[in-house]
């Protein structure tokens, strides 16, 4: 069932951008950050208020009626939701990226997934579970970590291994998991110093069937090449999933931290500097060169996942990425990282002792920005090192990347 994609009229936003929409719920975010991270979810007001906003669907292909928002601009509204509520915002990204890729699937997988059309996916990536074959499909069982936004998904997409009859894997493949069927549980093991919002809990499933069709199998899988040459393909369907994987997750971090840029160079003038002869941090030349020097990490941030994103906006819908531009993106993700997590303690040093005070939302930014930076899909040395390894025709050192090539 397609999904009606109205824009709504009472956000304040305009009509078709959906970052405006996210701007315009700023305040509701902001307001629920303590509980969506004491409660470890997104709170039921902004998860309405999310529905409302129609923004679960913005990346759904324009042939099911969804407005098939381009990457960079998924990644510009999940970094305005961050500036209110980094947990929200990272399951918030994570959701809405499936749904949409669910969205566009064949009407034999739909038919199955969207029984009244608002069902939401997300997905646990690790091939943790285990499929053996029956008539019609498959019995799954797996525990899968990090599943973020599992707490408001209807299904997951999680990776398995495919058995034979005598229990040899011949196959790999993401499988869709009815995350309400009785034989799955979500466990509360997601208790953490940052991110804990995001209710990236386990999945566990055991002996769930799993008709065929919601196998996305590995020995399936089209090349780009294929891809380009078939008809009624959409800009969004030659997203190389190598790239996309990490552009999928560091969105909320590009917010935490301008959030936190927001709050200290708004709060200087009327900051003092206890102890000192500055009457207020503005009249620090010291301080204010932190400020500028995090505003520039910032950007250049913005400035390098403005780059891996246009190679797959622009170039991937065209020809298929090379290896080297491939590990060139994920060089870019984990640097850009990197930049993030370095302008928020420089931001924290300006802000002083008061900034950790438990009541004062510049903590939580904080404690959010160090963990979610360092998810291992986006380490920055390795990222950095695997960018060395492409230019030299080095081997790979990223199991999802095998193949780099040589810098051309």
């Amino acid at each position: 069932m397609a999904t009606r994609f109205a824009q709504p009229s009472d956000t304040g936003a305009t009509s078709t951008d959906p970052v405006a929409r996210a701007r315009a719920l700023r305040p509701l975010f902001a307001e629920n950050a303590a509980a969506c991270e004491r409660e470890g979810r997104i709170p039921d007001v902004v998860m309405a208020a999310l529905r409302a906003a129609e923004l679960f669907h913005i990346t759904a292909p324009l042939r099911v009626g969804g407005p098939a928002v381009n990457l960079i601009t998924h990644i510009e509204t999940v970094a305005e939701i961050a500036k209110g509520c980094v947990g929200t915002a990272w399951a918030y990204g994570l959701i809405s990226g499936v749904t949409g890729t669910a969205k566009g699937m064949a009407p034999q997988v739909t038919e199955l997934l969207f029984r009244t059309g608002d069902e939401l996916m997300c997905s646990a990536t690790a091939m943790t579970g285990t499929a053996d074959p029956v008539e019609g499909g498959y019995m799954v069982s797996g525990r899968w970590p990090y599943g973020s936004g599992c707490l408001h998904s209807d299904w997951g997409l999680n990776g398995v291994l495919i058995r034979n009859a005598e229990g040899e894997v011949v196959d790999s493949a993401f499988a869709f998991i009815d995350l309400k069927d009785p034989a799955t549980t979500i466990l509360d093991n997601w208790h953490v110093a940052g991110m804990a919002g995001s209710g990236s809990c386990m999945i566990v499933s055991e002996n769930i069937f799993v008709p065929d069709a919601l196998f996305l199998k590995t020995s399936d899988r089209p090349s780009h090449e294929a891809l380009l040459a078939i008809e009624g393909l959409e800009d969004r369907d030659h997203w190389p999933w190598e790239s996309l994987f990490p552009l999928g997750v560091l969105a909320p971090m590009l917010g935490a931290a301008e959030a936190i840029l927001e709050t200290v160079a708004a709060k200087m003038e009327k900051r003092p500097v206890t102890g000192w002869t500055y009457p207020n941090q503005k009249d620090s030349e010291m301080l204010l060169g932190q400020l500028g020097e995090a505003a520039l990490e910032i950007d250049s941030a913005w400035m390098h996942i403005r780059r891996a994103t246009a190679s797959l906006d622009e170039v991937a819908p065209k020809r298929p990425l090379t290896g080297y531009e491939k590990a060139r993106n994920q060089a870019d993700c984990g640097y850009a990282m990197g930049l993030l997590r370095a302008a928020g303690n420089r931001l924290m040093d300006v802000a002083g002792p008061g900034a950790f005070a438990l009541d004062n939302p510049l903590q939580r930014f904080w404690r959010d920005l160090n963990v979610g930076t360092r998810h291992n899909a986006l380490n920055r040395n390795f990222s950095i090192e695997l960018l060395g390894r492409a230019m030299t025709g080095a081997d790979s050192n990223l199991l999802l990347l095998p193949e780099i090539g040589p810098k051309p």
